[in-house]
């Protein structure tokens, strides 16, 4: 079936109604929280600052350089609520939240495996030109749910699996929907950055403000990256069934 925006986003809402029980712990667990701590790290480290815009990379690496292990243990655990995620939909069949984390870890290696490919397939057309780099993402974003969905074909079978999900016109369709959550998402940070500034200005207590600030960032990055792993899931099923997913299944 083809990819529709309006067709993968209606989808993803009805999955995300589904099981909004389960997914909110995972959501708060693995996402909330290691971003929670990515911020307070940034915060803490003064980064940015003051760093000229030709000076920002050399910067960039400096930070990363220095707090190479807690920003590998909060991608490790966003990584694994994403697992977790796509497992719960497509193993889940009625799993607890535990047997579906147990599940998530016996086969997290090989889905990590797929992400860092896909990341190099990324990284490397986007060094070429922004459209390579686009068109990798797009034509391996299946892949994940694919592994998820028989996990016992694969990492070659899963990306083959995505490869074919996002056909055609289908690989724009996964821009659109996932350029969309990560625009509306930044939008929420300016708006909630902006009014919580105004906040601090009123009530003269700028500290108080600022850590609510940072909640609030995390809980809208949690919320985002839910979004964009209900929506893999929605693509994915759309694309390999041929319909979304059946109301109470």
């Amino acid at each position: 079936m083809t990819l529709s925006l309006a067709g993968v986003l209606a989808d993803a809402r009805t999955l995300w109604r589904r099981e909004r029980e389960l997914l909110l712990p995972i959501a708060g667990m693995f996402f909330v929280v290691p971003m929670l701590g990515i911020i307070l790290l940034l915060a803490g480290s003064g980064f940015p600052g003051d760093v000229p815009p030709e000076k920002l990379r050399e910067a960039v690496m400096a930070f990363y350089t220095a707090n190479l292990l807690p920003i590998l243990l909060a991608n490790l655990a966003i990584d694994f609520g994403t697992f977790a995620m796509l497992n719960l939909y497509l193993q889940g069949g009625g799993r607890t939240l535990g047997e579906v984390l147990a599940l998530t870890l016996r086969r997290l290696l090989p889905w990590l495996a797929i992400d860092i490919i896909a990341a190099l397939l990324f990284s490397f057309g986007s060094s070429l030109l922004l459209l390579p780099g686009l068109f990798a993402f797009g034509r391996t974003w299946l892949a994940g749910p694919a592994f998820a969905a028989a996990p016992e074909r694969g990492v070659i079978a899963a990306f083959r699996q995505g490869w074919r999900s996002s056909a055609g016109f289908g690989w724009i369709v996964l821009l659109a929907a996932a350029g969309f959550v990560l625009l509306g998402a930044m939008m929420l940070v300016v708006v909630s950055t902006s009014v919580l500034a105004g906040l601090g200005a009123a009530v003269g207590d700028a500290q108080v403000v600022v850590a609510i600030g940072y909640v609030v960032t995390a809980l809208i990055g949690g919320f985002a990256w839910s979004t964009l792993a209900v929506l893999r899931v929605a693509a994915y099923l759309r694309a390999a069934s041929g319909q979304g997913p059946k109301q109470g299944m």
